[in-house]
């Protein structure tokens, strides 16, 4: 005659601890966790500054210092200067021009909810979300890229 054994494993008892020490454990880890992402865009946004006032450094090595003033109430001027930054002559072309991609394409904004940048006369500057300024959006999705920028004939660079 056959004799069965009895399988061993876990109760429903057993599962039912585990599963609740797991939801204990994550309901305190997950608001530790939601503290993150704010600082994460912080880090995103300063660098992003960097990387613009690195193509501003090189612009300025390699043609003219951009000159051009401030203009808190008005963000064409953030926009002039990018354009500058990513213009590239076609007849005669600067070493190492175009100085930023080309593909991005700004758009001005006051809104107190998102990174701004601005340009304070010499370089440009961060715009953190609840403080007031208009500047250009910083979007930190990449909605903001596209085709590269076509620069009309005849297009004339600022800040000389």
């Amino acid at each position: 005659m056959k004799s069965y054994s009895r399988l061993e494993g876990f109760s429903i008892l057993e599962l039912l601890i585990v599963v609740s020490m797991i939801g204990i454990i994550t309901s305190i880890a997950i608001p530790q966790l939601g503290g993150l992402l704010p600082s994460s865009k912080d880090v995103l946004a300063r660098d992003f500054v960097e990387n613009l006032n690195g193509s501003l450094k090189k612009h300025n090595q390699s043609n003219y210092k951009i000159k051009h003033p401030k203009n808190d109430s008005f963000a064409g001027d953030e926009i002039q200067i990018v354009r500058t930054l990513q213009w590239r002559d076609g007849e005669a072309p600067s070493p190492g021009s175009p100085y930023m991609r080309q593909d991005w394409h700004p758009v001005v904004s006051s809104d107190v909810s998102e990174y701004r940048i601005k340009w304070n006369g010499y370089s440009f500057e961060l715009i953190y979300p609840s403080s007031q300024g208009i500047g250009i959006r910083l979007s930190l999705d990449g909605s903001d890229y596209g085709l590269n920028y076509e620069f009309k004939k005849g297009y004339k660079p600022v800040g000389k």
